[in-house]
């Protein structure tokens, strides 16, 4: 008698969670990824003395928990979840997750499983959780907890056990029985029945449409290019444009200017045989070369940048003349910084104001100037041609400064 009295109570007990369970469900909390706000049942682990009133019931990844397995067994499926899917929404370990498996061991059967097999599938290391079974005092029947709610659950399902005995309450739901009474009295009662003659047809749910392509479509899709008649050569392409140099930064990640690009390409060019048959295809090509290209594109961004090979013997001897006439007319313009005097302050003058080549062939050939009252000589080793808008620059520049500014005349002696 003692063993049916301790199943009875059991069986009230769980019956009183289960109640508490349906009566806090809320009508939204069907789908899959919603919180069901069952802040009153409690907990199966309880401690002894819990410090807070709120260690009494479930926690919140507790509930979390419990409502992706009522939405998995509402559809019928047989659960199995382990730690790793159990974690995504716990955001905890295996070691806390065992914890709040335990807390609702009032609610759930739940069962471990090294491994099991459902439907061809494998699963490993993972719990099982189904319905909890109730037996009713010594009744042979086991009522479905989740089942008896969906039939229920427009009715209020607490029990107030000061007023009334669970085994006075009649669970079940005569709802279909009087349903089907009904129907068979219309039936006697009508002579004929008419039927639809076609079958009502339900919409189907269009599937949503995939956003990214597959990879065969992706492979299916032909790019045409702008292809050439005939393949062309690395020469064919140079020079390049401002719109080339802007897509092959973009494609190289380097930042080579346009000067630059064009003396790498005419090297090339002279160097490796390799032919397009797009623009494409050439554009392609290059940023990769110039993407493991070995000069720094820093230095190398300066419109007079030149690649030596480029050159002819002519436009060399031609460029070294031009970087001695630089060097020349820069060290004028230095000294008249560190030696300041009229005649200094006048080279340096000619050396900013003129043509480099016309400045460099006066002052070559300067030998020294001379102040006589309002006229200036210019003593030159050899002639120096001068244009007449030039001899009145050279006027202009020379009562610019202050010792020759009572100058009205140039002369010039050879």
């Amino acid at each position: 008698m003692s063993l049916a009295l301790q199943i009875e109570q059991e069986a009230q007990i769980n019956q009183d969670q289960l109640c508490k369970l349906y009566s806090f469900k809320e009508e939204k909390a069907r789908y899959r990824k919603s919180y069901i706000d069952w802040d009153k049942i409690k907990r199966a682990n309880q401690k002894i003395k819990p410090i807070r009133q709120k260690s009494f019931f479930l926690s919140d990844k507790a509930g979390k928990l419990l409502s992706v397995i009522i939405a998995k067994l509402l559809r019928g499926e047989r659960v199995f979840l382990n730690h790793k899917y159990i974690s995504t929404f716990t955001l905890v370990e295996r070691r806390q997750n065992i914890r709040i498996i335990e807390e609702l061991a009032d609610i759930l059967d739940i069962s471990y499983h090294n491994s099991i097999t459902h439907n061809g599938k494998k699963y490993r290391y993972s719990y099982e959780f189904s319905y909890k079974q109730q037996n009713l005092g010594n009744t042979a029947c086991v009522e479905n907890s989740v089942a008896t709610f969906m039939s229920q659950q427009n009715d209020s399902l607490y029990i107030d056990k000061e007023n009334k005995n669970i085994e006075d309450i009649d669970l079940g739901s005569n709802f279909l029985q009087n349903s089907e009474n009904k129907k068979l009295k219309e039936i006697s009662n009508s002579e004929t029945i008419k039927f639809p003659k076609t079958p009502l047809k339900h919409k189907k749910r269009l599937p949503n449409q995939r956003k990214k392509a597959t990879n065969a479509e992706v492979k299916a899709k032909i790019i045409r290019f702008n292809q050439y008649k005939a393949p062309e050569n690395l020469a064919y392409h140079y020079p390049l444009n401002k719109e080339d140099c802007a897509k092959l930064q973009s494609k190289s990640g380097r930042e080579f200017i346009l000067n630059t690009m064009n003396e790498i390409l005419l090297d090339m060019s002279k160097r490796v045989d390799r032919t397009f048959c797009s623009k494409a295809q050439f554009i392609s090509y290059f940023a990769k070369c110039l993407a493991g290209e070995k000069r720094d594109a820093v230095k190398t961004a300066k419109d007079n940048f030149y690649i030596k090979a480029n050159k002819t013997i002519e436009e060399l001897k031609e460029i070294v003349v031009t970087q001695e006439i630089e060097q020349y007319l820069n060290k004028t313009e230095q000294e008249a910084i560190t030696n300041r005097t009229d005649e200094t302050q006048l080279k340096a003058r000619v050396a900013n104001k003129f043509l480099p080549l016309t400045a460099y062939n006066f002052l070559k050939n300067l030998n020294f100037i001379r102040k006589i009252s309002n006229v200036l000589e210019i003593h030159l080793l050899n002639s120096v041609s001068f244009t007449p808008s030039e001899e009145i620059r050279l006027l202009w520049e020379v009562q610019s400064i202050g010792g020759y500014s009572e100058i009205n005349k140039i002369k010039f002696i050879i």
